[in-house]
């Protein structure tokens, strides 16, 4: 374990955001306009690279599946960067959190007690462990309670105040889901308008073909090429979002249970770093 009096953990060098010098979100939560930037940086250089090379064989193709089929494929190719840029970041954030519950605050002596006279002591080593500990869940929790000592009678105080911020913080970080949530929702309804989209116009040019059935062979041949044409728009469009929504939400799973994992290890940490030593001597009314 590290200890306090070891070289500070400072929050601009751990957290992706604000190594770069941007916005930074609450927690594990990325900042909604850092997410925006990378979106629109990724999506330019996609779009501006698969425009240069849309005169070649593979470049036209590519062009097509982006841009084409009734320009479906554009917002869910927009909202599946903005979704992988979200979890890639977030994960970042997740192990920049990480990085606080190596600092050990509580000294190792084992008759170390405590109490409301202590805490003081220990909100000091927190403070000189960071120069942000309200960035960090561990430190931002942990430093609360601790300022509440005075104000507590009985250990099972402590124990109660340490799972009510856990609560918030576990409902902080649920609520930062909330936009990728609908982007998972909105990416499928995509491809299913793109499907109705589709549908539409092949159905309006099969029509245009039956009304050709007395003409000749080749103007029947077309009319039904552009039926073929609006049920590649409603299969495409519908496949491109799926396969895109089954990839996001694998990554969103897997992102989610990382989460899951440090604040679970965040509660574990302050029951073994405050209630673990704690004893008040207050007696109660």
């Amino acid at each position: 374990m590290i200890q306090a009096q070891t070289p500070l953990i400072r929050f601009a060098r751990v957290d992706p955001e604000a190594r770069l010098g941007l916005p930074c979100g609450t927690n594990t939560t990325p900042s909604a306009a850092t997410c925006l930037l990378f979106t629109t940086v990724i999506g330019g250089a996609l779009y501006g690279a698969s425009y240069v090379y849309c005169e070649g064989e593979w470049g036209a193709v590519l062009w097509e599946y982006l841009t084409g089929f009734g320009r479906i494929p554009i917002p869910v190719t927009i909202l599946s960067i903005w979704s992988l840029v979200f979890l890639a970041i977030k994960a970042l954030k997740i192990r920049a959190q990480r990085a606080a519950l190596r600092i050990h605050f509580v000294p190792d002596d084992t008759a170390f007690v405590l109490s409301a006279a202590s805490a003081d002591s220990l909100v000091d080593a927190i403070d000189r462990a960071t120069d942000e500990p309200d960035r960090f869940m561990f430190f931002a929790r942990a430093r609360s309670v601790l300022r509440m000592m005075r104000n507590l009678g009985r250990v099972s105080d402590v124990d109660d105040l340490l799972n009510s911020r856990g609560d918030q913080d576990e409902s902080t970080v649920d609520s930062g889901y909330t936009i990728l949530r609908g982007f998972v929702w909105a990416i499928p309804v995509l491809g299913f308008i793109g499907t109705v989209i589709g549908l539409t116009q092949a159905m309006s040019r099969f029509g245009t073909a039956l009304r050709a059935a007395g003409k000749d062979v080749e103007a029947i041949t077309q009319q039904l090429t552009g039926v073929l044409s609006g049920l590649d728009t409603a299969f495409i469009t519908t496949a491109e979002a799926l396969i895109a929504v089954i990839f996001i939400h694998l990554l969103q799973t897997i992102v989610r249970r990382a989460d899951e994992e440090l604040l679970d290890d965040v509660r574990k940490a302050c029951f073994d770093a405050i209630v673990s030593r704690v004893r008040i001597t207050r007696q109660e009314p």
